[in-house]
């Protein structure tokens, strides 16, 4: 088992740092969020510590800052050589935090969601795929990007998360609007929906052979997509990831 630091303790870093408990790690986090540091110290039994503390401990370290802050903090604090650092941040590259984090140089860029610790999670990862596939692979899906930028592309993907329930919300309304209950509406397409994605086959499976199987000529599913498709649904989205994506780049 190893000793891992949490630099920055919020809603991103919580949810890895009870699974690092659950799989039997000594855990340190800082008590810059007091409110979920605390929490996590009486639910969990994980010491709580200043930052400079906290990498004084540890021999893998987790930055899950704000990125806006973190040049900041991380450049008042002292690394080792030996440190394992992973961050969760997307808008520091490796090379900006090679110059923060030196003299490690050990450097892993990844992207968890807050599932992460339930498993299921896509993990795409920038740097040593074995260390992120020792601690969370067991259940989660490791994904080794071939390139730095991919993890921005990730993450512009990751960004219609609330697009997505949006739509959904839409749909469990309308539901709602014909038959007059909204828990039963709302149990139904979330429940469809989870369904139908889970029984889809994860190695030979894609999107676009399930949207097909569903959208036969004269079906149902196909007059809802190609409503959409005539309003110009899927052009706008495609817009609107590219200026995520450049949002990301351009940093």
């Amino acid at each position: 088992m190893s000793r891992i630091g949490f630099i920055g303790t919020g809603h991103i870093a919580a949810p890895m740092v009870r699974r690092m408990v659950a799989l039997g790690h000594e855990v340190i986090v800082t008590t810059r969020n007091t409110e979920v540091s605390s929490r996590l110290v009486a639910s969990h039994g994980v010491k709580a510590l200043e930052p400079q503390e906290v990498l004084d401990a540890s021999e893998i370290v987790f930055i899950c800052l704000r990125p806006a802050v973190a040049p900041d903090i991380l450049s008042h604090l002292t690394f080792r050589a030996e440190h394992q650092i992973i961050s969760v941040m997307a808008e520091h590259s490796e090379a900006t935090l090679q110059n923060l984090c030196s003299p490690a140089t050990s450097i892993t860029r990844t992207i968890p969601l807050g599932f992460v610790e339930k498993g299921d999670c896509p993990l795409p990862v920038w740097g040593d795929a074995g260390l992120v596939t020792a601690l969370f692979g067991s259940d989660n899906t490791i994904l080794p990007m071939p390139q730095e930028d991919g993890l921005n592309a990730i993450l512009t993907a990751s960004a219609f998360m609330a697009s997505q329930l949006d739509l959904l919300n839409t749909v469990a309304n309308w539901t709602k609007s014909q038959i007059g209950d909204a828990d039963v509406s709302e149990a139904y397409i979330r429940t469809l929906v989870s369904g139908f994605l889970m029984a889809m086959p994860r190695d030979t499976g894609s999107l676009e052979a399930e949207r097909d199987g569903l959208t036969l000529p004269g079906s149902l599913n196909r007059q809802v997509m190609e409503a959409l498709q005539e309003a110009g649904t899927h052009a706008t989205l495609t817009r609107a990831l590219d200026d995520v994506y450049e949002r990301l780049t351009s940093k």
